[in-house]
């Protein structure tokens, strides 16, 4: 392979990404499908660049790349809240998830190119993913939003797997055991819910978010757990 392809390819994703984002928001005035568009035709071609070349930092720093996907993500919060009209607290819980289906693969990127003795500690980034995911997780349940649960789930997985690249190695047994809790977590919730007679969408996700995040961290980390 050509040693410049995969800056060819990231560059042929922003010929492409940004005219057509630009059209699509002279055409139809929508900020957040078209920067959702621009970014959907764009990151492929990110990805493919970062995963064929060997030093992908010399042309996309971490923390630009990071500091650039948080300001997308923020455009696409504030476009939400600024039509959201008489329902802002779910165009709010809408527009953070869809910041972050745009953010976090920058923070992820940021994380992993980013030398470990820069990074914060790894408890920290569990904590903080903990901490906001159920934040959202609740605010959700609250507007009778799933955008909430959603947002939750992205955050938590995320969150483990920043802190596990920062070198936070959660033993086997913790791990099972967080599985185990979060689908006792996951069934209380919706038993409440049947109790108080409040199922919903919401509550459905809720539950399901409960229980996958610990369940999809262990799988994606269980490869490695024999290693440790």
């Amino acid at each position: 392979m050509n040693r410049r392809a995969p800056e060819l390819a990231l560059l042929t994703g922003l010929l492409l990404a940004l005219p057509i984002a630009a059209f699509a928001q002279w055409a139809t005035g929508d900020v957040t499908r078209s920067l959702l568009t621009g970014v959907g035709l764009l990151y492929p071609f990110a990805l493919y660049a970062v995963y064929h070349d060997d030093d992908p930092t010399t042309v996309l720093p971490p923390a630009a790349v990071a500091v650039a996907g948080t300001l997308a993500g923020l455009v696409l919060l504030g476009d939400a809240l600024a039509t959201a009209g008489p329902r802002a607290p779910t165009a709010a819980l809408r527009g953070t998830f869809l910041g972050l289906l745009v953010a976090a693969p920058t923070w992820a990127y940021a994380v992993v190119y980013t030398p470990t003795r820069r990074l914060p500690d790894g408890r920290a980034l569990l904590l903080a993913g903990g901490v906001a995911g159920a934040a959202l997780l609740l605010a959700g349940l609250l507007v009778g939003s799933p955008f909430g649960a959603a947002s939750a789930l992205l955050l938590w997985v995320v969150g483990a797997l920043a802190a596990r690249v920062a070198g936070f190695y959660a033993p086997e047994d913790t791990r099972l055991a967080a599985v185990g809790a979060g689908v006792v977590l996951g069934v209380a919730v919706l038993f409440a819910t049947l109790l108080v007679d409040a199922v919903s969408p919401a509550a459905v996700l809720s539950a399901a978010a409960l229980a996958l995040a610990p369940a999809v961290y262990y799988g994606l980390t269980v490869e490695t757990a024999s290693f440790e």
